[in-house]
């Protein structure tokens, strides 16, 4: 079998995968109404086909919510990493973890079961 025997990761009626939710944590110098400003005055802006989500955690740090739907983890996170980065912030740490609901109709290789 060769590469091109296996399924197309775009092959129509495969099941979807459920791609990647990626938490990404800033500095305290990083400020919630700079995310949100940035945000609200670009409704073009790359991070908002990811579904973002700004938050603060326990320790009084924003932390950055997306949905990346992607065939892998890695893809994923760079991904991610390109557009919060093309942002203009820089994160400190950055967290990946499968979602659980379907968000593309990219498909998992076969034998590469995550769950």
């Amino acid at each position: 079998m060769t590469a091109s025997d296996g399924p197309h990761t775009m092959s129509p009626g495969m099941p979807p995968v459920c791609g990647y939710e990626v938490r990404a944590e800033f500095d305290h110098f990083v400020l919630r109404d700079d995310f949100v400003t940035d945000l609200a005055g670009n409704t073009s802006h790359p991070l908002l086909q990811f579904q973002p989500q700004v938050t603060i955690n326990p320790k009084g740090q924003l932390e950055l919510h997306l949905t990346v739907a992607g065939p892998d983890v890695w893809t994923s996170l760079l991904t991610a990493m390109t557009v919060i980065r093309q942002s203009g912030y820089a994160p400190i740490a950055v967290h990946v973890r499968d979602n659980p609901e379907p968000t593309t109709s990219y498909v998992q290789a076969p034998g590469n079961d995550s769950n």
